[in-house]
């Protein structure tokens, strides 16, 4: 078991629907506060006044007020994951295309997730385990743009690429984070340092030019 399996194993997951439903009201009321308020203003006590939820009933899922965040967290990756891995770039010319529109996309959906931009990326609700999720997200998050490449690009052998997209996106993440603590979110111009900063990485393991599988069929 893992550390992050033996953290997350201490949130009391219920089975029963009624106790489903209200689990994800207490994550619901947290998400509301962390809308208008940092992590640290937030305890179990504001959470029970805000879903009208006793803390007894609170502790009895979350012993430790610090798993709500990390369920927020799990729900957010999951969001992410779902919705902006999904997408699929249209005109793309270059893997340099393909990696801003991804991040765009990125940074789009953490502007309009506030809560989940202060779960993920300020730092404050961070525990070790929710920086092993997160950490695993990005590993989810590197397959995929792997997957979007060899779909768009006859790719050639580049030894631990996975790794290295994931050192991109661990590069990304702490210029976004950056922003939010200057900021409140990220901004364009903070977006466009972790665009340069992210690119001029990858040249060091892609090269400049990849051709297009389309262009490729189309001159056989």
């Amino acid at each position: 078991m893992t550390t992050s399996e033996m953290t997350r194993a201490e949130i009391r997951r219920p089975a029963q629907k009624r106790s489903r439903a209200r689990f994800e009201a207490i994550l619901d009321g947290a998400e509301r506060l962390l809308e208008a308020l940092p992590p640290s203003a937030i305890s179990i006590h504001a959470i029970a006044a805000e879903v009208a939820i006793s803390p007894p009933s609170i502790y009895h899922f979350f012993p430790e007020p610090h798993l709500v965040f990390s369920a927020l967290a799990e729900r957010y990756l999951k969001r992410f994951e779902e919705g902006v891995l999904t997408e699929v770039p249209r005109n793309v010319e270059s893997w340099q295309d393909l990696q801003t529109l991804q991040y765009r996309a990125g940074q789009k959906w953490f502007n309009e997730h506030p809560a989940a931009r202060q779960v993920l990326l300020e730092g404050p609700a961070w525990s070790s385990d929710i920086r092993l999720q997160d950490l695993d997200s990005n590993f989810v998050t590197a397959g995929r743009s792997i997957e979007l490449m060899t779909q768009m690009f006859v790719m050639p052998e580049i030894p631990d690429l996975h790794d290295r997209l994931v050192e991109v996106i661990v590069i990304n993440d702490a210029i976004w984070s950056l922003s939010i603590h200057r900021h409140g979110l990220i901004t364009d111009e903070m977006e466009e340092q972790a665009r340069r900063a992210r690119i001029a990485y990858s040249r060091t393991f892609l090269p400049e030019y990849l051709p297009l599988r389309a262009r490729e069929k189309a001159s056989s």
